[in-house]
This record gives C-alpha cells, structure tokens and sequence, in this order.
C-alpha cells in the first residue's frame, strides 16, 4: 500500500464510522407544548438542552464531511509534500472541530436548569462531549506527525501511528456513542409527559 493510499486509509476508516454512527444516534426532539401535561419552564429546559445536544451532531457531521474532503485529497496524493499537504488538512479540520465541541460543552455548561434530573444528564452529557474531542484530539496529534514529516523514513513511522491511532479513536467513539444514545433515550422519555408520546419533529 502507498504512503498517499495508508493516510486515505485511515481518513476513509474514520469518515465511514462516523457516517454510520451519526446515521444511526437519534436526536432529542423538541416539544411541542400542546401534548404536554408538564409545566411551561420544565418543557423551556428540556428545549434548551435538545437545541444544545442536537448542535453537537451538527458538529460531528461537518467533521464527517471534512473527513470525505480529506479522503479524496490523500488517495491522490503520491509526494511527500502532498501527503503532508493532506494530513496538514486534516489537522485544520480536525482543530476547528474540536473547538465547536469545546463551545458546544461549555454551552450546555452554563445553561440555567432547574430540573435535578435535567441537570444530571447535561454533566453527564458534557463529559460525552469531552471524550469525543479528545478521542479526535489524539487523531490529530498523530496527523500532525504526518504533516511534520521531512522524509520518508519519517512518513512511514507517523503514518504507522496514524493508523493505531485511528484504530484506537473508532473504539472510543463508539463507546462514547453507545453511552451519547442511552442518555437521548432518557432525556426524550422524560420530557415526554406519557410513553411513547408522539412529540412531534426531532431536529436532525
């Protein structure tokens, strides 16, 4: 396998997770006050919260589409200075995701909740956030060895990391998934004055 094909290798491999995982973690749905029986400022909290969780999968699925970008320019790249090139992109990208996730955290951080309830699972939820820019983090420093790189020799190391480390990022994620859905489920049945109440649209 080229240099150019193991740095698509490993954008390709994050990117089709991510798809898959974004594809498949429903949103919190925003609710409609007319089918509830809660009282006004519990149905405002429980918005507040969904317009917060619901922006961090914005967030993650401009990351997958800055991934694809990413993909398509480091299959084509064959020189060093192109293979660095794209994982320079990568780091760009990478950067200014991990800052919305940051602001998209801090956000829900300082949102005014009454509910005790409520409450725990934005703490709970903001921890999610924090794994997730962290496990990119670690992606990124990695990349950031690829684009560094000067030579050959140095390339085929940083690439080798790259791909653990990727290896070791999708693991991550798809705790942080597993545990990012188990909270939506939770947050939607209790903001849902009956269950299996229909709420209305959920924000995608």
């Amino acid at each position: 396998m080229s240099v150019g094909k193991s740095l698509w290798w490993a954008g390709r491999s994050l990117r089709v997770f991510l798809a898959g995982l974004l594809g498949g973690v429903s949103a919190i749905a925003i609710v409609n006050p007319a089918t509830m029986a809660q009282s006004g400022p519990m149905i405002e909290e429980c918005n507040q919260f969904a317009t917060g969780v619901n922006r961090h999968r914005e967030v993650m699925n401009s990351f997958e589409a800055e991934i694809a970008t990413f993909a398509e320019n480091a299959v084509a790249a064959e020189t060093l200075a192109e293979i660095t090139a794209a994982a320079s992109q990568y780091v760009d990208a990478a950067g200014d995701i991990t800052a919305s996730l940051k602001t998209v955290a801090s956000d829900l951080d300082t949102l005014s909740l009454t509910d005790t309830q409520l409450t725990n699972y934005r703490d709970e939820y903001v921890v999610l956030v924090a794994g997730f820019s962290t496990a990119l983090t670690t992606v990124s420093d990695a990349m950031a060895q690829v684009a560094a790189s000067e030579t050959e020799d140095q390339l085929s190391d940083s690439l080798q990391a790259v791909g653990e480390e990727t290896t070791i990022t999708i693991d991550e994620i798809e705790t942080l998934a597993i545990e990012e859905s188990a909270i939506i489920d939770e947050v939607n049945a209790y903001c849902t004055s009956e269950p299996g109440q229909d709420l209305g649209r959920a924000v995608n």
